[in-house]
């Protein structure tokens, strides 16, 4: 499965950018995707730049978290950046979102796993918080590995069990040297 993780406030981003990138992730088959506000943490060049040029807006390290604009983008307002973050989010999730990424698979397994993965981590987020917060992550672990062993390519059927399958198959259809 693939992660896609997206950074916005670059200096060519505008505010079209955020249906762009959502849309491109979509048409992929991207199963879960983190986005992220460019944080321009002290010490480093970014840093340096954007205050050397008067950008750098706020010292409260609690809003370096890449989900604040703590600098002023270069062709948007930093409202306008973080609420595309917030909409890229809202947007990727939906159910509509989650049904185009998982047909652009080419396997009917690959589209279910990618359905499967992406409702079940972001639709039920509270749940997950739930069972972090409880300490019961380790309890759900091979309940999350049974299922997601389930959706593999091929129509559910892994290359290393097909060719079990296959030898046990063909040990079956040999004659017996007994």
């Amino acid at each position: 499965m693939i992660n896609g993780s997206f950074v916005f406030g670059m200096d060519d981003d505008d505010e079209g950018v955020f249906a762009r990138t959502v849309d491109w992730a979509i048409a992929q088959g991207i199963e879960t995707a983190t986005f992220h506000i460019l944080t321009p943490y002290p010490g480093t060049a970014l840093h340096q730049r954007l205050a050397a040029e008067g950008r750098i807006t706020t010292a409260d390290w609690d809003l370096y978290d890449t989900r604040h604009a703590v600098f002023r983008p270069a062709r948007m307002s930093a409202e306008a950046l973080e609420e595309g973050y917030r909409q890229a989010y809202r947007t990727f999730y939906r159910w509509s979102s989650i049904g185009r990424g998982a047909w652009a698979h080419d396997s009917l397994g690959d589209g279910l796993r990618h359905a499967a993965y992406a409702a079940g981590w972001k639709k039920l987020e509270p749940m997950w918080d739930w069972v972090i917060r409880a300490g019961r992550l380790g309890m759900m672990r091979p309940v999350l590995d049974a299922i997601l062993s389930g959706f593999t390519a091929g129509g559910g059927a892994s290359p290393a069990r097909e060719g079990e399958r296959t030898a046990r198959s063909e040990r079956r259809a040999a004659p017996s040297s007994r």
